[in-house]
């Protein structure tokens, strides 16, 4: 994937990007070629080589670009773990079209590794007790829960708010979410 700092490729991957993702609202992402791509975005398919590898580094590129706004939101306020959960469901609820989008074509693992990617340095912003063991199986505990929790409140229709999810998720993970039965909460 390009990474340089040209304005025109820079331009062309934020076109083939849009292309992507309007095409991807019309048909399934494997349908999807290469000649579409560069046809919707009135570039040459020789651009596309130049810049992406593939049509998923396509979908990286764009969540790089959404966790590069993520992280910055992060960046305005002191967080704790309760505030960072609040900010993930409403950042991605603001992206709920796209998410829905990897959901519908099975794409939701590649949400996970750019999630799985980015969460180190998320975490790193908690200032938590630093185990780098535990935090390589934390991250990865972490960011497969998260995407699964919201994969899961996206296809319940957003039933619970958000504040209620990040009480659940509070909950969970102070193992405050089991009755004296052992039932869940």
């Amino acid at each position: 994937m390009y990474s340089g700092t040209n304005p025109s490729a820079i331009r062309s991957q934020k076109w083939l990007t849009e292309a992507l993702l309007l095409l991807m609202e019309e048909k399934p992402y494997k349908s999807i070629t290469v000649k579409e791509l560069t046809e919707r975005s009135d570039l040459a398919r020789q651009t596309f080589y130049q810049l992406f590898d593939s049509k998923e580094e396509i979908l990286e590129y764009h969540l790089d670009h959404l966790f590069q706004i993520f992280l910055h939101e992060m960046h305005k306020t002191m967080l704790t773990t309760s505030e960072l959960v609040r900010l993930y469901f409403a950042f991605f609820e603001q992206h709920e079209r796209f998410i829905r989008l990897l959901i519908q074509n099975d794409l939701i693992s590649i949400l996970n590794n750019k999630f799985n990617s980015y969460l180190g340095e998320i975490m790193s912003l908690l200032e938590l007790e630093q185990d780098a063991e535990l935090d390589r199986y934390a991250v990865a505990f972490l960011s497969s829960g998260l995407v699964g929790l919201l994969v899961y409140w996206f296809d319940d229709k957003k039933t619970l708010t958000i504040d209620k999810l990040v009480v659940l998720v509070d909950k969970m993970f102070n193992n405050e979410c089991r009755d004296k039965g052992g039932e869940l909460c």
